[in-house]
């Protein structure tokens, strides 16, 4: 338990736990044992035990029938559909994501800020994209990809520097730059030119250019963003163009 959790006399530690119990299942681990889950959860076998009947009980667990593992059920997916629809952009953008793919072949994405991590809230993939196992609510390093980089650019010089420093900054392929120095030269030139670029930082053979949607007060509000593969570099035409179309995206959003 964090510290800020010890101190909040509000918390409901039971929830705490509940939501711990939901949030261990990852690729790495998508069924255990309620031995498992105590051991990964910090707690008692007992309190597992409790845990696990009641959340199987109100259907967001299962039991699978073959292993006898505990899993997700698909009641899971439930509360992010509620987040999806209740969410100002998402329905909104389709079209202009749509369009976007149309007149540039490439992936096309909607995603948000939250703490380190970009979250993808909407993808459309291309036929000549590779694919990268990037889903809606999959969540990527801010600090190496071009969503990330265009909302990063987007907020105060210090904040910026906190979220960094905050972050597990490793370099995921020889490209990617890690180190906060040079991350903020980068953000203060992608500030300039309204636009990201990230090269292979995150995917090997993957290009992606990404420009923030920006709320009444200037923040970033999210980003759509632009992915092809297969392309090891980007010629400054392609590159004009594709800034441009999302650009002048990005400001049509922002007055939504």
């Amino acid at each position: 338990m964090s510290e800020k959790e010890k101190v909040d006399r509000l918390m409901v530690k039971s929830v705490v736990k509940a939501f711990r119990i939901l949030e261990v299942f990852d690729a790495e681990h998508p069924a255990m044992s309620v031995k498992q889950l105590a051991e990964r959860c910090d707690m008692d076998r007992s309190a597992a035990q409790r845990f696990v009947h009641t959340l199987t009980q109100l259907g967001y667990l299962q039991r699978n029938e073959e292993t006898q593992l505990i899993e997700p059920s698909v009641r899971t997916l439930d509360i992010a559909a509620h987040y999806l629809h209740a969410h100002p952009l998402v329905d909104k953008v389709r079209p202009y994501l749509l369009n976007l793919s149309k007149e540039t072949e490439g992936s096309v994405s909607l995603t948000i800020l939250d703490g380190q991590d970009v979250v993808y809230l909407s993808r459309l993939l291309s036929r000549n994209m590779l694919d990268t196992d990037i889903t809606i609510g999959s969540r990527l390093p801010a600090f190496c990809t071009a969503p990330g980089l265009a909302m990063l650019s987007q907020l105060a010089e210090q904040e910026a520097v906190e979220i960094l420093e905050r972050t597990q900054r490793k370099a995921y392929t020889p490209s990617t730059v890690h180190e906060v120095p040079e991350i903020m030269e980068r953000l203060a030139r992608f500030r300039r030119q309204g636009y990201a670029l990230s090269v292979e930082e995150y995917f090997l053979s993957d290009i992606s250019i990404a420009v923030p949607v920006l709320d009444r007060h200037n923040r970033p509000r999210a980003a759509v963003s632009i992915s092809m593969s297969r392309v090891r570099s980007m010629p400054e035409e392609l590159e004009q163009n594709l800034s441009d179309l999302l650009i002048a995206t990005a400001r049509q959003l922002s007055r939504l």
